[in-house]
């Protein structure tokens, strides 16, 4: 059995009004394939993924409600670090205890 010869779409034109259509989608195509500016921290922060149970995750987050609207699970995460590692000495190469805070560069507003 013979095979069939390949498709060719070298004879194939475009209507007039798909061009445009087509220009434009593969705009949108390269911004989306664009890489995204990272934000101030992202540069300067290491991220890192912490595995805890449900039930504790829950418990965090209830309890981050309870101290005001404004409390993050990750400050919270924060704030237990600095204090484990306030008690068990971890230091720097430079023997200063460890900043686990990233300072941000954006200007705060006084309130």
């Amino acid at each position: 059995m013979a095979k069939a010869p390949p498709v060719s779409y070298g004879a194939l034109s475009l209507k007039p009004s798909e061009q445009p259509a087509e220009a434009e989608r593969a705009k949108s195509i390269a911004a989306e394939d664009a890489p995204r500016p990272k934000r101030p921290v992202e540069t300067k922060a290491d991220p890192t993924l912490v595995y805890m149970s449900p039930e504790a995750k829950l418990a965090l987050k209830h309890f981050a409600l309870a101290r005001g609207p404004k409390v993050k699970v990750h400050d919270l995460l924060i704030e237990a670090l600095e204090e484990w590692s306030g008690r068990k000495g971890v230091r720097d190469q430079a023997g200063r205890p460890v900043e686990w805070r990233v300072p941000s560069n954006r200007v705060r507003r006084s309130s």
